[in-house]
């Protein structure tokens, strides 16, 4: 159930960075379905991937500026996959690196707050039956 809440918040977030941002174009919202999908799928394939190579490579600079720099690991990590759903997939293009970098920041803290609030919501209800 959180993967599909997930791939649904994705898409409203693709869709409506398509209608704002001038640099990201989406066909239609099934589209945007679509490019959610295939953006989660390489997430799930070759996220952990990045995500373990940049944390490897930046972990003495991160240290040294007090974790600072993990912040970042995250944003880069979905400007790689978004810039591979956009060779992907036909009906989804960004034009600009400027488009990229602010959709990246935009999945960023989205994906953040949809974990944090459900990862709270689990948290609540974990409390509240008496499981912990």
């Amino acid at each position: 159930m959180y993967s599909l809440l997930q791939i649904l918040a994705l898409a409203v977030t693709i869709g409506a960075l398509a209608r704002l941002m001038p640099g990201v174009h989406v066909r239609n919202a099934p589209a945007a379905f679509v490019v959610a999908l295939v953006f989660s799928v390489l997430n799930f394939l070759l996220g952990w991937l990045l995500t373990w190579v940049l944390r490897t490579v930046l972990f003495v600079p991160a240290v040294l500026s007090l974790g600072l720099l993990f912040v970042l690991v995250p944003f880069v990590v979905n400007a790689v996959l978004l810039w591979l759903t956009d060779k992907l997939v036909d009906s989804f293009e960004i034009d600009t690196v400027r488009a990229l970098v602010v959709s990246s920041a935009v999945i960023t803290v989205v994906s953040g707050i949809f974990r944090s609030s459900f990862a709270h919501g689990l948290w609540q209800a974990r409390l509240a039956s008496g499981w912990m």
